[in-house]
């Protein structure tokens, strides 16, 4: 009691409180006055640490009181620093992954991406994360994907979950290309929401590689049977010498 205030506040604060009360009490103009902010505070062993802090202006007969509420923000910081790290490395695991993944959430919005899937798609991971999935969806696919999640979401029947198949996706450039695609559903239970992971496998080199092979297969045919022949063995023509005519053994 009959301290001055400065004595707990925190940062460059203590140094300037006073100068704050007096400008205010002189221009009115309200900045932290019924508000609540995020400030450092001191203990009495000199630590700092995070506190919110909401101040109230009281006038009484004797003039003008400010009354503080704070509530320390440790432990919260400390939460938010845990959740924070968790993050960072669930992201660095995701981006070792030399396949794409996109995770979505139930509204189709893109939530998360890795370094490769940024790499094969084109697009930033600043413009993937908030924009809904239907922007890689090629063949026709990302006007109807909105349909796809409600209909699984109200009838949980699964068509793709758990599941790979052959696909197209599209590049930022609006090109394209075949892909692998498989989707996995997760339960985040601590908000109840539902997630979506695809992964992504880049089939272009696989179906060029594909069709090399059929070529050149197609050439090993029509040389040992002929042009046109699809690979079907045509019957050899043998014309008798002129010797086994009239062969009187017969």
């Amino acid at each position: 009691m009959g301290e001055n205030i400065s004595i707990i506040c925190g940062g460059n604060h203590a140094a300037k409180h006073d100068r704050y009360i007096a400008k205010y009490l002189e221009t009115g103009v309200t900045k932290i006055m019924g508000k609540k902010r995020e400030v450092p505070a001191r203990k009495k062993d000199g630590t700092e640490f995070p506190v919110e802090l909401g101040i109230k202006e009281i006038k009484t007969e004797d003039g003008v009181v400010f009354s503080a509420f704070i509530k320390d923000l440790t432990q919260q910081k400390e939460q938010e620093r845990q959740i924070r790290l968790r993050e960072c490395i669930t992201q660095a695991a995701v981006d070792s992954s030399f396949d794409p993944m996109i995770q979505i959430d139930d509204h189709g919005v893109i939530v998360s991406v890795n370094k490769a899937a940024v790499a094969l798609f084109g697009w930033s991971r600043e413009e993937f994360i908030g924009s809904n999935i239907s922007m890689i969806c090629g063949d026709g696919h990302g006007a109807h994907h909105g349909a796809y999640m409600a209909r699984y979401l109200e009838t949980g029947q699964k068509r793709i979950i758990g599941r790979k198949r052959p696909t197209k996706a599209r590049r930022k450039d609006g090109k394209e290309f075949d892909v692998e695609l498989g989707v996995q559903e997760v339960h985040d239970e601590a908000t109840g929401r539902r997630y979506f992971c695809g992964y992504i496998r880049d089939m272009t080199t696989h179906k060029m590689q594909q069709k090399k092979m059929m070529r050149h297969e197609s050439s090993i045919k029509e040389e040992f049977f002929g042009p046109g022949s699809g690979g079907k063995k045509t019957p050899l023509s043998i014309s008798p010498s002129s010797s086994d005519v009239g062969n009187g053994d017969a």
